[in-house]
């Protein structure tokens, strides 16, 4: 059976498939299209995202019904964190100047930074956070880091974690900045001009979170008066991007498709994921990645 972003049903089901149903596997589906989903199923118990971020699967009709929500946490955390180190070592080896003087055909040698000079803070630290730690430890950088609760510990040796209170303080320290918080109310525009004013005019912040967690007018604003060094975002407030975005006439600004989460090892782990959570469901044991609704993940 397929679901069409329209809510039609396509395929050999029928409406009774949804009367049926007891568990939802939901992709990229609208809000609108899967509260018509949760009201046609009356059995269903169980709805488990082929994503991370729940923030437009966490709809009403789900809280209402107390379904349970589970993601795909920790399925897109290497390829993301490969991503993070990746542009972590463009912009100490200064390679998007680089590429701008190819382009030129300028020849100007460029003096870099070793990881080991910088200190990187990661904000938001969980699955993706604690396995962009990991990967960076080896290059002996300072990692700083944020999370709700940062009493809870660390989770990755080497990290010096600080209670997202200190947010301004962590800005003030860090040569790169990488946004990796889940979005929820209380973190949408986390990234806002205060913030970005606290930053160093050389550090340089990247997001592979959501969109909405950075100010983009803001941001441009930043870039543009050289308030921070430059920026690397694979996530937008609306996606795709606009080809008449003015992001892409911003200065110093590096801009990827949402593609830091995909690799070749992604799909089997997430139906690894899935179906051992199948496996649970029907047996009546704890589900793995069970989210708290009333946090946001």
């Amino acid at each position: 059976m397929r679901i069409s972003a329209d809510g039609h049903i396509h395929g050999d089901a029928d409406e009774s498939a949804f009367e049926r149903a007891e568990a939802l596997l939901v992709g990229a589906v609208g809000t609108a299209v899967l509260d018509h989903i949760v009201e046609r199923s009356p059995r269903l118990r169980w709805i488990h995202s082929a994503s991370a971020g729940v923030d437009r699967i966490a709809t009403p009709a789900l809280r209402t019904r107390e379904l349970l929500l589970t993601n795909a946490r920790g399925v897109f955390s290497r390829p993301i964190a490969e991503y993070v180190v990746m542009m972590s070592l463009a912009v100490a080896r200064r390679l998007p100047a680089l590429l701008e003087l190819q382009r030129e055909r300028t020849w100007q040698p460029l003096r870099g930074r070793e990881l080991a000079e910088l200190t990187v803070a990661i904000i938001g630290f969980g699955s993706i956070g604690i396995e962009v730690a990991r990967l960076l430890e080896p290059f002996g950088c300072r990692i700083l880091a944020t999370r709700r609760h940062s009493e809870r510990g660390s989770g990755a040796a080497g990290v010096e974690l600080r209670p997202l209170e200190a947010l301004h303080d962590v800005l003030r320290e860090s040569d790169v900045v990488v946004v990796a918080a889940p979005l929820t109310e209380e973190t949408a525009g986390l990234i806002g001009a205060e913030e970005l004013a606290a930053m160093r005019e050389d550090a340089w912040l990247i997001n592979i979170a959501r969109g909405r967690l950075i100010d983009e007018l803001a941001l441009r604003r930043a870039l543009e008066n050289g308030w921070i060094g430059g920026a690397v975002l694979d996530v937008f407030a609306e996606e795709p991007l606009s080809p008449e975005s003015p992001l892409y006439r911003t200065p110093n600004l590096v801009i990827t498709p949402h593609t830091s989460w995909a690799s070749d090892r992604v799909i089997e782990r997430s139906v690894d994921l899935f179906v051992e959570n199948l496996r649970r469901h029907r047996a009546g044991e704890p589900l793995r990645n069970v989210v708290d609704l009333e946090a946001g993940y």
